[in-house]
């Protein structure tokens, strides 16, 4: 079991991080799925079909949590409470200015595009970024793997429709 929770672990809290703003509500909320899913071990092979329950678990957490508080989204909370921003992982040496400046507006405006999603959407979409097939994205969001092709078709017009003046032709 140990080794299992080890190799999901780190998945499951960038998949959670990436759906809710905070790293710490991310961490607690994978803690919690852990815990319903271990405690019933017994009924479930973990080995074979846990990744996808924990997947699902998440999902429906985040979908909980984003029922309750009104901002989900893909990104990490500013430190003064401010809206949420993309994470910058870039090498800031390695661009020249104009760049850093186009880049910095691409990434607000994906922010904002990704914002502007449902929940479903962005849950599908980010499952899809991590490379999970059309029928673990079925399972992790109790939808047909048609309906997940759907979201994440969706998701990606409507991202691109908000992005298209800041990409080129």
């Amino acid at each position: 079991m140990d080794g299992w929770v080890l190799s999901t672990l780190p998945r499951a809290i960038a998949f959670a991080a990436g759906l809710v703003k905070d790293r710490e509500v991310a961490e607690d909320l994978v803690h919690d799925c852990y815990c319903r899913l271990l405690a019933k071990a017994g009924d479930y092979d973990l080995q074979q079909d846990g990744t996808r329950l924990l997947f699902r678990s998440i999902t429906n957490a985040c979908i909980d949590r984003s029922r309750k508080k009104s901002t989900v989204s893909l990104y990490e909370a500013d430190e003064d409470g401010g809206p949420g921003r993309m994470r910058d992982l870039t090498d800031r040496r390695a661009y020249e200015p104009w760049q850093l400046a186009d880049h910095g507006e691409l990434q607000r405006a994906i922010s904002a595009g990704l914002e502007k999603l449902t929940v479903v959407q962005r849950a599908a979409l980010e499952l899809k970024t991590l490379g999970q097939s059309l029928q673990d994205i079925a399972d992790a969001l109790d939808v047909t793997p048609t309906n997940a092709g759907v979201l994440i078709h969706r998701a990606r017009q409507a991202l691109s429709k908000h992005i298209a003046e800041y990409v080129e032709a």
